[in-house]
């Protein structure tokens, strides 16, 4: 093999290997996110008149018509309204909603700390909400931007999963 013929093997090796690595890793990204949670339909983002009442087509919401203004990013003992919370999901934040039927004290004091030892987003803060939420099937549910993971049950290692895998990435990118 001529000293030329050996090079262009080389390169094509080299650029296969390296095609073969962007495809991997690419299949891990995707799949990574498709293990923390599941894709819901994208149902807009365009913006309602403050107070506007919305139908949202999946319960709860992960796009959608939402009202101008966001809510700040921390945990709230009474109930922010979707249509509040749907534009910090558009913002590419994440929301944990809860319900407890009965007192759960210890449920909230979770939720607390998970708030105060989440990463920090590339905004360099914890984006993330956490709400009440009457109309939930399960105890908790953790959603971004057409994205939703329901769970029975507190699990620290889930939520810190989901939102690694979700937070920034919803289609506007703000702080």
């Amino acid at each position: 093999m001529t000293a030329e013929a050996y090079q262009k093997a080389r390169r094509y090796w080299l650029s296969m290997t390296g095609a073969t690595l962007i495809a991997v890793g690419t299949w891990m990204v995707v799949d990574a996110r498709a293990e923390t949670g599941r894709r819901m339909p994208d149902e807009g983002q365009q913006h309602v008149p403050e107070g506007t009442p919305v139908t949202y087509g999946h319960s709860p919401p992960t796009s959608g018509p939402h009202w101008p203004r966001w809510a700040r990013w921390d945990v709230y003992a009474r109930e922010v309204p979707p249509e509040i919370w749907v534009h910090n999901l558009e913002h590419g934040g994440i929301v944990i909603l809860y319900r407890c039927d009965t007192p759960c004290p210890d449920l909230i004091q979770q939720l607390g700390e998970v708030y105060r030892t989440f990463p920090k987003s590339k905004h360099g803060h914890v984006k993330l909400l956490i709400t009440p939420y009457r109309n939930l099937r399960t105890r908790l549910a953790i959603l971004a931007w057409t994205w939703l993971d329901e769970l029975d049950e507190f699990d620290r290692e889930r939520l810190v999963r989901f939102y690694q895998a979700h937070v920034d990435r919803g289609p506007e990118d703000v702080p």
